[in-house]
């Protein structure tokens, strides 16, 4: 009975139509079969009072995505983003009691769902945006770990250094995106008007990840980001500097590859 119940409320308060429509739609146009488990009183009726209820779950959970997203809600502007959050909830309800995870599916569902044709087709890039919008939110979240640093680097002995590994941060994600998305976000970071969405698509590549507390993000270039994935995927020092030379060269791939190195470290990008 309570089980019942609790689905059936869950229903009327994530309609969105709202309460009265749903109500109509199951057959119940008034208030009466709310008899039991929801009581009317002097001012509101069961309806009502349900309205309220429901109110204020859409509108919590508007001003939650519109945070975790807010480069793509200034760069989409109010009415569209709306139409995003409100065709969003209804595709995609939330599935976990933490409000965190609402927007974990925004990204696939303007990719790829068929009722986000519409802003796919006026914003072509918004799936990039949304999806590093998210990992922001994911760095935030993401577990700690020691960083290894310069000094224990120094300490390794020579032969030490073929086959040295170096894990990514928990925190660390590297972005393959078709859409340079990068600068909405920048411009929203220092509070500027909306930069230019991109006209054509172009593929690019973004580095997330979380440092002293701030989360940050930036973009990569191409030997960057590929020497990233590899590093993620485990693969050794010696992997690296091979894969930086047949990129860049035998003679500029040493440089390249400390230049890179002593980013990371000093970024904190590298687990212990």
């Amino acid at each position: 009975m309570l089980d019942a119940t609790q689905r059936r409320l869950r229903h009327l308060l994530t309609s969105p139509e709202g309460v009265a429509a749903a109500l109509r739609e199951a057959g119940a146009p008034d208030d009466r079969s709310l008899a039991g488990f929801v009581v009317s009183d002097g001012r509101l009726d069961a309806a009502s009072r349900l309205e309220v209820y429901a109110n204020a779950y859409f509108a919590r959970l508007h001003a939650v995505l519109c945070d975790d997203f807010g480069a793509l809600a200034a760069a989409l502007g109010d009415e569209w983003m709306n139409d995003v959050v409100a065709a969003y909830l209804l595709a995609c309800p939330p599935r976990r009691p933490s409000i965190r995870h609402a927007g974990e599916r925004l990204a696939d569902f303007l990719a790829a769902h068929p009722a986000a044709l519409p802003f796919r087709r006026r914003f072509p890039w918004c799936a990039d945006l949304a999806r590093l919008e998210h990992a922001l939110c994911d760095a935030f979240d993401a577990a700690d770990a020691r960083p290894r640093t310069r000094e224990s680097l120094a300490a390794l002995l020579p032969d030490a250094w073929p086959a040295l590994r170096l894990p990514l941060a928990p925190c660390a994600r590297v972005l393959r995106l078709e859409w340079n998305v990068v600068p909405l976000r920048e411009a929203y970071e220092r509070d500027e008007t909306p930069a230019a969405p991109p006209a054509a698509p172009q593929a690019n590549a973004a580095l997330v990840w979380r440092r002293d507390e701030l989360v940050r993000f930036r973009a990569l270039d191409p030997l960057e980001a590929a020497l990233l994935e590899r590093a993620a995927a485990g693969e050794s020092f010696e992997a690296l500097c091979a894969a930086a030379a047949r990129e860049v060269g035998d003679a500029e791939a040493p440089a390249r590859a400390a230049q890179l190195l002593a980013g990371w470290i000093d970024a904190g990008l590298i687990a212990a």
